[in-house]
């Protein structure tokens, strides 16, 4: 291997996991640079899509227009060039976090990728740095390496793939001897090398690899070869969020809250409406389930989640975590208002933080879903509201069916067993959004 550093290399391909121990900390590294700017964050998936070849794991560089890991026709850097003859991970990560027009490093994998596997991480961009390259050693090659370069990533789309080329870093002649390659390709561990061959050195540039040739070496086409891209790379679009309930009112407890993230387009809700089955469930029976698996399987809906594990007290409070694949820039949400007969307090498109580490705070108002009468007896509510499991309902009442449309709730007005200790004033939930991914 033409290196004249001599540099370490991966013996076997069992050794890749004791390398990766190093580079493993390189994973998802926040920006070098101006770390404080509005950032997004990315799941970038690689998938072998060679037959025969192994590739180690995947080295990723956030960073901006005027960077390029690799250029056809060129001289290949000493950290690709170590990826590609010795499988030099945590080299070319060095390489790039020493780099000031690199933002973040990230290693996808921490073991080597086998034909047909994928393996996932999370990178993080910043303003001005909002491309990847990526570039993973075709293990059983002298030096072969599939590789991205300058992929532009956008806020607004949800996810895109591309297809990665195999190159030839043009550093060593293609001898395809086992004795020259990363072990075990032969599957003996005593073959191969773990140093670098100053014999054939190639001092080469960057180019397409020709593949597998055959009546050359150890290696065959069927066996080793490849055809077309060696790898499929899934970009998509990531975003966690911490939501808090609070339950504003004096005596009114909520049952969990189902969120829903979207686009402007879907309304959870909507004044002067009907109320979709999911609310009218929810409203009159606390039916959580049921709303949570209408909003789930409605397609203009990104992600949703419950928070909240069992009804939130007068001043209490449930927090969850989201994460949301792909775009959505708006928070829907409900939660029954239990002594009521069909009424929820509701939050319908509130924006979202936009960046990691912010927050905001939105209120969510009373609302009756206008499908039951608001007698206000204890048993024509979901227990228990007067302490007594016995009392109450935990199915909708044909004879007290409104067929009304959803409207601001009047609150309690004493017309039945319901006395001014369950009656509130708006809001009645706090609804803090943080952006933490």
């Amino acid at each position: 291997m033409s290196i004249s550093t001599e540099a370490p290399r991966w013996r076997t391909l069992s050794m890749v996991a004791v390398a990766m121990s190093v580079a493993f900390a390189f994973v998802a590294i926040a920006p070098t640079a101006g770390a404080s700017s509005p950032s997004e964050t990315y799941r970038i998936t690689v998938e072998n899509l060679t037959h025969g070849q192994p590739l180690t794991p995947a080295v990723v560089a956030v960073h901006g227009h005027g960077f390029r890991l690799f250029r056809n026709h060129r001289t290949a850097s000493n950290g690709i060039q170590q990826l590609a003859e010795n499988g030099g991970v945590p080299v070319l990560v060095a390489e790039l976090e020493a780099n000031p027009a690199v933002a973040s490093v990230a290693v996808v994998g921490n073991a080597p990728i086998p034909p047909g596997g994928s393996q996932s991480a999370l990178v993080t961009t910043s303003r001005g740095a909002d491309r990847i390259s990526l570039a993973a050693m075709l293990v059983c090659t002298n030096d072969g390496f599939g590789g991205l370069a300058s992929v532009k990533l956008s806020t607004a789309s949800g996810s895109k793939v591309r297809y990665a080329y195999a190159y030839d870093a043009g550093t060593e002649i293609n001898t395809q001897d086992v004795d020259d390659l990363v072990p075990p390709c032969d599957g003996d561990m005593t073959t191969g090398t773990g140093v670098s061959n100053p014999a054939l050195a190639e001092h080469g540039n960057v180019m397409r690899h020709r593949g597998i040739l055959r009546n050359v070496g150890d290696l065959t086409p069927g066996q080793h070869g490849w055809h077309g891209p060696v790898m499929r790379v899934t970009i998509e679009r990531v975003a966690t969020y911490q939501i808090t309930i609070q339950n504003l009112t004096g005596g009114q407890p909520i049952t969990p809250a189902v969120v829903a993230i979207h686009h402007g387009r879907h309304e959870l809700f909507q004044l002067g409406m009907a109320a979709s089955n999911g609310i009218q469930q929810l409203a009159e029976n606390g039916g959580v389930p049921i709303l949570a698996a209408e909003v789930a399987a409605n397609p203009d809906v990104t992600a949703s989640t419950v928070v909240g594990a069992g009804p939130v007290g007068p001043g209490g409070s449930a927090t969850a975590s989201l994460e949301v694949i792909g775009s959505g820039s708006r928070l829907s949400l409900a939660a029954m208002l239990v002594c009521t007969n069909d009424g929820f307090g509701g939050i319908d498109g509130k924006r979202l933080p936009r960046w990691i580490g912010e927050s905001s705070t939105a209120y969510a108002g009373a609302y009756d879903a206008g499908t039951e009468f608001n007698t206000e007896l204890i048993a024509d509510l979901v227990p228990p509201c007067d302490g007594d499991l016995s009392s109450g309902t935990g199915e909708s009442n044909p004879l007290l069916a409104e067929g009304g449309v959803i409207r601001r709730h009047g609150g309690i007005t004493g017309a039945g067993d319901l006395g001014a200790v369950y009656d509130w004033r708006d809001p009645v939930i706090r609804v803090t959004i943080t952006r933490t991914g």
